[in-house]
């Protein structure tokens, strides 16, 4: 078998980026299961050998597109992190930080929802978004530990857990499993919720 490498000229990059492309369509379509290494080769317009060359199989392309994807899900919450107030964070800034989680599972909706779905019965794919849960819990406890002074919390891990497991559970049944809610009516709820449990919780006993 073909030896895998890293593309470093132009053109190999962009083929590789080719058969990643090819791939994220044909799991919409197909899904994950359904689709085969000859298929995504196909449609990327390459051999079958090139695709090996880039790819050691179908799962390593899958796990390397899910790290892409899920990078790119983080960035799109948290890049422009210069739009909060990082040491006087208010509901505003609570709710602009909910509306980027919403919006960032819109990036590709099928292929996180196929993803998540596999990573109760696959430990690769799971210790893929364990990676992810833990870098994005770390960043909320940053602008609470940044916050801390005028917050009533006595634990910022504990708190940045919560927050993170209740903001990324609502967006995930309002994107992909239902019943259809106003998603601004649901933002608000949770902008409510987490400001009034940061702010105006009870000072701990």
């Amino acid at each position: 078998m073909t030896a895998v490498r890293t593309p470093k000229q132009p053109r190999s990059i962009q083929t590789k980026k080719r058969i990643m492309r090819a791939a994220f369509h044909l799991y919409a379509h197909k899904g994950i299961h359904g689709t085969n290494s000859r298929e995504i080769a196909q449609k990327a317009g390459v051999s079958i050998g090139s695709f090996y060359s880039y790819f050691k199989n179908k799962k390593t392309l899958l796990l390397e597109m899910l790290e892409d994807y899920l990078n790119r899900h983080f960035l799109a919450i948290w890049k422009p992190i210069e739009k909060i107030t990082i040491n006087n964070m208010g509901r505003a800034d609570i709710r602009w930080l909910i509306e980027s989680v919403f919006a960032a599972y819109g990036i590709s909706p099928e292929f996180h929802s196929q993803t998540h779905a596999l990573r109760y019965s696959d430990p690769d794919i799971n210790q893929v978004y364990e990676r992810e849960r833990t870098r994005e819990v770390t960043q909320i406890q940053s602008l609470l530990e940044s916050n801390r002074h005028r917050m009533r919390i006595s634990d910022p891990e504990a708190a940045a857990i919560v927050i993170h497991n209740a903001v990324e559970n609502v967006a995930h049944t309002a994107k992909f499993i239902g019943p259809k809610t106003d998603e601004k009516a649901l933002i608000d709820a949770l902008a409510d919720m987490i400001y009034d449990f940061l702010i105006f919780g009870r000072q701990p006993e």
